[in-house]
């Protein structure tokens, strides 16, 4: 889980259920209990739902600039 959640600043519901062959139901919540404490920031594009790490998303910023 650690290693899908660190290699992009986001991840998706499709991306855990692909690389950790969790059920979708089963990705959906372990986000959803990502998102609740703070490390996840939900952006909805369509119908897909982006989970951002945003503290790695700084981090990578930092680093650019």
């Amino acid at each position: 889980m650690l290693e899908v959640i660190f290699s992009h600043p986001y991840t998706k519901i499709d991306f855990l259920v692909e690389e950790l062959r969790l059920h979708r139901e089963t990705a959906s919540k372990y986000l959803k209990e990502m998102e609740k404490i703070g490390i996840f920031q939900v952006i909805q594009i369509g119908r897909t739902k982006f989970f951002i790490n945003i503290k790695l998303f700084d981090l990578l910023k930092k680093g650019v600039q």
